[in-house]
């Protein structure tokens, strides 16, 4: 069973009827998640693409559910279709289906007539239930920052705090991940980890507790912060790790999804409407999961 069966629960109890903008769902991955959400009653959805080709993979199955075509003639004018619905409040979140990322991030963070929240900073999340790990483990930014400077970073903590208390998380633990524990002016991301942390104790991120910098080992296990002599609330107990680049953070993702048995969910956050954004490759369950995750932010 499924670690993020207690979304479904969750859910339920919410009465979340939400409506899920599918851009060019010509894979059956894509339209399987949105046809799972649509009989479970979580969603409604508007499937944008090839009216042909969606036609034919609904023939798959019988489905009882309520749903809407709207033909386009390419990924790119579905990728700008689902944004407008947004903007015009006829859709509450988008999933990425059969389309280039490039063609379906441009339209998200068009300056004029995007969906990025003002002064916010659009970011990767990715929830991850790792069998070895005691509870959900919140990672960013592994695929949208590459570098982010310290003023970024923040913005990204912000993002994954915010996520976390929509998870029912009260008090998130926050590692600022780095390659050791200690401050280095050689190596930026444990100075910048620092100055984050800092800005935890002085209340910056509300009521989260911040501490870095701290390598991975220390942020996930309490063998290690007691063999290191590492006193710390977070260390061992992290709900989020904040990755110093896309480099640490990609590793770290692809290591969790390539070598281990962990589950995966994962959303674009800082827009008006969560955004699933999952690759072309991942299973329909990946895909289900993080249409849940985005549900559960709304």
């Amino acid at each position: 069973m499924s670690k993020f069966n207690i979304f479904e629960k969750k859910l339920k109890e919410r009465k979340t009827l939400a409506t899920v903008a599918v851009v060019n769902p010509i894979i059956e991955s894509a339209v399987e998640a949105a046809v799972i959400a649509a009989e479970k009653g979580f969603v409604k959805p508007i499937l944008i693409g090839d009216e042909k080709a969606i036609k034919e993979l609904l023939k798959k199955g019988k489905h009882n559910f309520e749903y809407e075509i709207i033909h386009t003639n390419n990924e790119k004018e579905a990728g700008k279709k689902a944004v407008e619905l947004v903007n015009d409040n006829k859709a509450d979140v988008i999933l990425k289906g059969s389309i280039a990322t490039s063609n379906f991030l441009r339209p998200i963070l068009h300056k004029e007539n995007g969906i990025v929240k003002k002064g916010a900073l659009v970011s990767h999340i990715s929830v991850f239930a790792v069998n070895k790990y005691h509870k959900f483990l919140i990672v960013s930014d592994v695929a949208v920052n590459i570098t982010p400077d310290l003023n970024e970073k923040v913005k990204i903590t912000k993002n994954a705090i915010e996520l976390a208390k929509k998870l029912d998380i009260d008090t998130p633990k926050v590692a600022m991940l780095s390659a050791a524990e200690t401050v280095n002016m050689k190596m930026p991301s444990s100075v910048d980890a620092a100055i984050i942390s800092k800005m935890g104790d002085r209340g910056v991120f509300g009521n989260a507790i911040v501490e870095g910098p701290m390598a991975l080992d220390l942020a996930v296990s309490k063998e290690s912060c007691k063999e290191k002599k590492f006193d710390s609330t977070v260390g061992g107990d992290a709900d989020i790790l904040i990755a110093p680049n896309i480099d640490a953070g990609n590793v770290l993702y692809k290591t969790l999804t390539k070598l281990t048995d962990s589950e995966l969910a994962a959303i674009l956050s800082g827009t008006k409407a969560p955004v699933v954004l999952t690759s072309r490759g991942d299973t329909a369950e990946i895909k289900y999961s993080s249409l849940l995750l985005a549900l559960m932010t709304l």
